[in-house]
């Protein structure tokens, strides 16, 4: 019974380990997509024309469907849990603000790759976090529709700003999580 009680200290201690590593990993790819997003918004709104190009344009955007870091629950683990989901939602507005920026700006193949690059990244960290909760049901919304030229610019410049707020965030959440598990 002895020998059992030590295999099991042994294995929950080996799963501790593995949880904590793996939070440590999402930790350093969120750092790593953070300095990757450096300058993102900037370089998004260059292309865009004006008013959004202007130098002094800051006004603050907002698209209807896309998440909010509004009213987070106090708990880490329940804000990582949002943050699957948003990054999910991100990753399908993503998609559509490629479509958009290859039709609306067809020359401006670094900020093409550049929105592809933050796509692949979020599916990436999307498969990170889950693991570290433990879910399997990940899926992703349908791509999201925009109509209006100026709409599908404000709707890729709110996404670039959600993404970054996120990433923030969730940095923020991994950071507590990895120094509230165990040693």
């Amino acid at each position: 019974m002895e020998i059992l009680n030590d295999h099991l200290l042994d294995i929950l201690s080996i799963q501790e380990e593995d949880g904590k590593e793996n939070k440590r990993q999402a930790l350093r790819l969120v750092v790593f997509m953070r300095a990757q997003s450096d300058g993102l918004v900037k370089e998004y709104l260059h292309f865009q024309g004006a008013p959004l190009s202007n130098p002094d344009y800051n006004q603050k955007p907002q698209t209807e469907g896309l998440p909010t870091l509004e009213d987070l629950p106090a708990s880490p683990w329940k804000r990582l849990s949002l943050s699957v989901s948003a990054f999910a939602s991100l990753a399908s507005w993503f998609e559509s603000v490629i479509l958009w920026q290859t039709d609306l700006n067809p020359k401006a193949k670094q900020l093409h790759k550049r929105l592809e690059t933050c796509h692949q990244q979020l599916k990436a960290l999307c498969s990170s976090l889950a693991t570290i909760l433990g879910r399997t049901d990940l899926s992703y919304p349908s791509t999201p529709t925009v109509s209006k030229t100026f709409a599908k610019k404000i709707a890729g410049y709110a996404v670039c700003v959600s993404f970054i707020n996120w990433l923030q965030q969730t940095e923020r959440d991994l950071a507590i999580l990895i120094a509230e598990t165990a040693v």
